[in-house]
């Protein structure tokens, strides 16, 4: 009985230094899945972040493009405005010297 006490503690002894091992190994294999996990979601986030400045770089590009566009239409709207205010008042400027002569000159309308 004694020898089978002493095969029973020498197999719980090698089971436990087993047992110590596999939690060893399960322990640098968990340090690595988690190192491997944060690589990833670093490579990830770089990616996002990538997309999302390429995504906000066009929608930029397209704005200042529609903003450009639609100065350029206001400039020429205010060009053909200010021409037409301008022909009005030369226009009207002419009428006035003409009447200002005419009463100078005694005649009316």
């Amino acid at each position: 009985m004694g020898s089978t006490v002493e095969g029973t503690l020498k197999a719980l002894v090698e089971f436990e230094s087993e047992l110590d091992g596999t939690k060893a190994e399960v322990l640098a294999e968990k340090a690595r899945i988690v190192k491997d996990a944060e690589r990833l979601a670093d490579s990830a986030k770089s990616s996002a972040i990538s997309k999302a400045q390429a995504q906000a770089s066009e929608r930029l590009a397209k704005a200042k493009a529609e903003a450009e566009r639609q100065a350029e239409s206001i400039r020429r709207q205010g060009l053909s405005s200010l021409r037409s205010f301008e022909a009005s008042v030369s226009t009207r400027k002419k009428k006035a010297a003409e009447t200002v002569v005419m009463m100078l000159l005694g005649e009316t309308k």
